[in-house]
Parts: C-alpha cells; structure tokens; sequence
C-alpha cells in the first residue's frame, strides 16, 4: 500500500469516498442491528457486540481523516503556488 504522500490528488479523492461510503454502510449496519436487538427485545448482554462496532470502526475514522488532512493541505498549496 503506498504512502499518502505518494498518491496523486485524484487517487486520495476516490480513496476519501471508498472509506467515507464504507463508514456510512458499517454504521447503517450498526444502527440496524441494534434496532433488531431492540425490537426482537433482547437481553442487555446481547448488545455488548453492538457496543463495541464503533471500536472497530475508528481505523476507517482515521484514515479517512489522514487523507482529509492531505487534501486539504494539497489544496493549500496550490493555493499559494
């Protein structure tokens, strides 16, 4: 996997929306399940997997955010070029 640094703007672009849609999907998938757990009134010690998703969501959350900081400083230096 290359560095940040070493892709081109439209690579960090179509990478930015690859994450940012899987993120929306694994949340959607997440509020979903616990909406099932809700409605099929599940025990308190069934939604402790549901309590964890977004532990396993934070490595996408960060590196969206790493190649959000690239763009924007990309950006500011074309601005100032």
């Amino acid at each position: 996997m290359k560095k940040l640094s070493e892709l081109n703007l439209n690579e960090l672009t179509s990478r930015r929306i690859m994450l940012k849609s899987c993120l929306i999907a694994f949340v959607v998938l997440g509020v979903l399940a616990c909406l099932v757990l809700l409605f099929l009134k599940a025990k308190p010690v069934s939604f402790i997997s549901v309590m964890v998703l977004p532990m396993t969501w934070l490595p996408l959350w960060i590196s969206l955010k790493s190649i959000n900081e690239e763009i924007k400083s990309r950006n500011a230096e074309k601005v100032s070029s």
